[in-house]
């Protein structure tokens, strides 16, 4: 099993290219890219992706941190963005893999729902069995791949057929969220506190203060967990949205900053380019000649 530092990441699996941290939305069935594997896909993570997938047929075993889950025929997976997990399904195995960055579920500013919520905030892998919902499951994915192949529809689809199938997941019974990964530590808890606050605290104290840590103990098990200290989680958090507002809103640059709780345009513009490599202005002329080529 790799350890947190040298787990491999990729976008789509085996794919360290062409990521798009916001606005992403894919559909493909576990054959299409386990076949030409055997069937065998190493442990990984994705840095901005989350994903859904359901067994129709055949099955297999989960690979993740604790060890190994089997995932029979009707089973459902979802996994947050960072999760360690790998698959080793049986031959022929059918159904559907969903992948989508959390900001996908929210464009044209409509709200999360409270299982919305509950998976983008998780720890871990969230696999389950339901015994009434395996027709309704396998029509939601049939008809999502139907539509990502044509094309005239997504968005309008795939939120509300996302979020069905998330409330299967997350029904919003019994305690939110997995149980702490560490003692003192859940990042259930921290990633629900940075959705809080990115916009107003950019800082770790505030996130340490809200747990019951000491920085130096949030920023070790936030590196441990996810990769990265509690202020590098919050910047990153910051900056997608920041490049979701300049790609698709109509606000001025100097809007887009106010909005994220910038007092001075200037220095947004300055940790922009710090993040990205490029100024925002610059980030939304190629983003909106992209969309026209």
């Amino acid at each position: 099993m790799p350890s947190p530092a040298s787990l491999p990441s990729y976008h789509l699996y085996g794919e360290t290219e062409g990521a798009a941290e916001f606005d992403f939305f894919h559909i493909e069935t576990i054959r299409a890219r386990s076949r030409a594997l055997g069937w065998q896909l190493e442990p990984h993570a994705h840095a901005h992706l989350a994903q859904v997938l359901h067994i129709t047929r055949g099955g297999g075993r989960l690979v993740e941190e604790g060890g190994e889950r089997e995932i029979r025929p009707g089973g459902l997976c979802f996994t947050p963005p960072h999760t360690l997990h790998g698959w080793s399904f049986l031959p022929d195995t059918e159904g559907y893999v969903v992948s989508f960055t959390p900001d996908y579920l929210v464009s044209g500013g409509t709200t999360r729902s409270e299982a919305e919520q509950r998976a983008l905030t998780s720890s871990g892998n969230t696999l389950i069995h339901p015994e009434a919902d395996g027709a309704r499951l396998g029509f939601y994915c049939a008809e999502m791949a139907a539509e990502f192949d044509i094309g005239r529809r997504r968005r309008a689809l795939f939120r509300p057929l996302v979020a069905l199938t998330l409330l299967v997941l997350f029904p919003g019974e019994g305690s939110a969220g997995a149980p702490d990964a560490a003692p003192g530590f859940s990042l259930f808890r921290f990633r629900q506190l940075v959705e809080e606050r990115y916009r107003q605290d950019w800082n770790a104290e505030p996130y340490a203060e809200a747990m019951g840590l000491t920085v130096q103990r949030l920023n070790r098990y936030c590196r441990l967990f996810i990769g990265r200290t509690a202020s590098q989680a919050v910047r990153e958090r910051l900056i997608i949205e920041a490049r979701r507002l300049l790609a698709f809103s109509g606000l001025s640059v100097s809007q887009v900053a106010y909005e994220l709780g910038f007092e001075d345009p200037a220095y947004f513009s300055r940790v922009f380019r710090k993040e990205t490599g490029e100024a925002p202005a610059d980030f939304r002329a190629r983003h909106r000649d992209d969309g026209l080529a």
